[in-house]
């Protein structure tokens, strides 16, 4: 009996209190349709330390979307029918497209701390990237979206992680 009623006040807790149990936003939803966001890179870092803009000239603007699996894939188990991801298509200053990526999300954390969400998305089994979202809470909006580089690891490791792209929401720009 005291095993059912410890379980019950868990239960009514956590029900009662749901606020930052979980990562707070997504990488997009900014774009007015829930499911297309824009970005303009605004700080560029290699290994902690600021560089120009211009040299990650390639991804001067970002768009992310979210989708559905709607087919199966043989070759890789975690793109099945139904599965969530998301597309990072960037672009260049002349709005030319450079480089595209589909991430499924593999594993997600929030830091009731810096009131970050931290999600690390999979590209296939063994390449992955970190996207971190900084959001207004109290507006419900992302305010900046920070991607590390491409890493070769299932899981997120901190000592690959060695470049920083700092984007903040612009308006539609195709």
């Amino acid at each position: 009996m005291r095993t059912f009623i410890l379980m019950f006040y868990i239960n009514l807790m956590i029900g009662c209190y749901t606020k930052n149990l979980g990562p707070q936003g997504d990488v997009v939803g900014n774009g007015g349709d829930g499911i297309t966001g824009y970005w303009k890179l605004s700080k560029y870092e290699v290994r902690g330390k600021s560089a120009s803009l211009l040299d990650a000239s390639e991804k001067q603007f970002l768009v992310t979307k979210s989708g559905y699996m709607d087919h199966d894939s043989a070759r890789v188990y975690f793109y099945r029918k139904g599965i969530d991801y998301r597309v990072f298509s960037f672009y260049d200053a002349a709005i030319d497209s450079t480089d595209r990526y589909l991430g499924v999300l593999y594993n997600y954390d929030y830091s009731k701390k810096t009131k970050q969400s931290a999600f690390y998305y999979r590209m296939n089994e063994t390449i992955g990237f970190l996207a971190v979202i900084d959001r207004d809470i109290s507006a419900g909006i992302t305010t900046k979206l920070k991607l590390s580089n491409i890493m070769k690891s299932a899981t997120y490791k901190p000592e690959l992680d060695s470049l920083r792209y700092t984007y903040e929401p612009t308006e539609k720009f195709r």
